[in-house]
């Protein structure tokens, strides 16, 4: 390869293994393998694209965050408004102990589904602040402008939520 010696060392996966674990778990131990003066492990093949994916994943979702916030600031025309629904974005990430507790691994399919939840939590967070701010400029104090928005928001907002997670349960099971 490109004039140098060079072996390929291929490898199939079982079923029933994650082929990203055990590359991960590969690469842990040949960290530690101590090679001979002018020799080099290179990793490729569908690792690397694994690898790609997932970056790509993450900084698809840091770039959903911050263009979901300046969509709401374009909205609401205000900077606070968009702030209190982004605060709302934690909840999404309560997926984590869903994954914990069915001892699954993040991957590229659960930092899809992070994506998903996301778009639900701030739409359900735009339902809510923009209600409350429509009563607000129409007289309601904030505290009474907030209860009636629970009160006839909650509904909606839930079936949103509701529909969201049995859309999600096939991917879950």
């Amino acid at each position: 390869v490109n004039s140098t010696r060079a072996i390929t060392v291929t490898a199939d996966v079982e079923d029933g293994y994650n082929n990203a674990l055990l590359a991960r778990d590969l690469q842990t131990k040949l960290k530690d393998y101590q090679l001979p003066e002018g020799y080099t492990i290179q990793t490729s093949g569908e690792l690397e694209n694994i690898n790609t994916m997932l970056s790509q994943m993450m900084l698809l979702l840091i770039l959903g965050f911050v263009l979901i916030y300046l969509v709401m600031v374009a909205q609401f025309q205000s900077l606070l408004s968009p702030f209190i629904v982004i605060l709302t974005v934690p909840l999404a990430f309560t997926g984590l102990f869903g994954l914990v507790a069915a001892g699954e691994q993040l991957s590229m399919l659960s930092l899809l589904g992070f994506a998903v939840l996301m778009g639900t939590v701030v739409n359900n967070g735009i339902v809510f602040v923009d209600y409350v701010n429509q009563l607000r400029r129409g007289g309601l104090s904030k505290h009474d402008a907030l209860v009636a928005a629970g009160r006839t928001r909650m509904r909606p907002i839930m079936m949103t939520a509701i529909t969201t997670i049995f859309a999600m349960l096939p991917m879950v099971f």
